[in-house]
């Protein structure tokens, strides 16, 4: 039962994030506040939903699903820490002001940086960050907010590129036929 309610939390931290991201909604926010104050509204949002979750899974009983000898939780540190670079990397090519609400957005098409290796280095970054905390803190806590995370990935993936498609037509097409969502091409071109 307390992982079902994990599980409700996940699912209802996706919807609301995923909601709050239409553009529909944010037409209609937007006549009761200005751009700035709803994407700082919607980081507050998801910056206390995502700890709160991860609060409540560190308040679950540290049932084990696997024995992390030192060699594994090395391992999970190795990615977890490989997937905080390249979100690092990311953050390189996106303004943190506009992502946290406190500017406004240009919404100029990118292409520089990691962007020429991967569409969404942001989840590129948290599949690497959150396979490596299931390696380093094995419980079946961390693993049920694993599978929820890579459950919504394709959905978050899917609603973010019908948006780029719709706002940037033909340039986001060619970038999407040229560049891979997640993995790079080996070797980087």
């Amino acid at each position: 039962m307390t992982y079902g309610i994990l599980i409700a939390g996940w699912v209802t931290y996706f919807l609301v994030h995923s909601l709050l991201a239409a553009d529909s909604v944010k037409r209609a926010a937007f006549r009761l506040v200005s751009p700035r104050g709803f994407r700082l509204f919607y980081s507050v949002i998801a910056t206390l939903g995502l700890i709160g979750l991860l609060l409540l899974a560190a308040s679950l009983p540290p049932d084990f699903w696997i024995d992390s000898g030192p060699w594994l939780r090395y391992f999970g540190l190795v990615l977890a820490t490989f997937g905080v670079l390249v979100i690092r990397l990311a953050f390189r090519q996106y303004a943190l002001k506009p992502f946290l609400g406190f500017a406004t957005d240009e919404g100029n098409f990118k292409r520089e940086g990691i962007l020429q290796h991967v569409r969404h280095p942001l989840y590129s970054g948290t599949i690497l960050l959150v396979l490596g905390y299931v390696l380093f803190v094995p419980t079946y806590a961390s693993l049920t907010t694993a599978g929820c995370i890579f459950l919504y990935l394709p959905i978050g993936i899917w609603l973010e590129e019908r948006k780029l498609l719709r706002h940037f037509g033909d340039a986001y097409r060619q970038y999407r036929a040229e560049v891979p969502a997640l993995v790079p091409r080996w070797p980087w071109r």
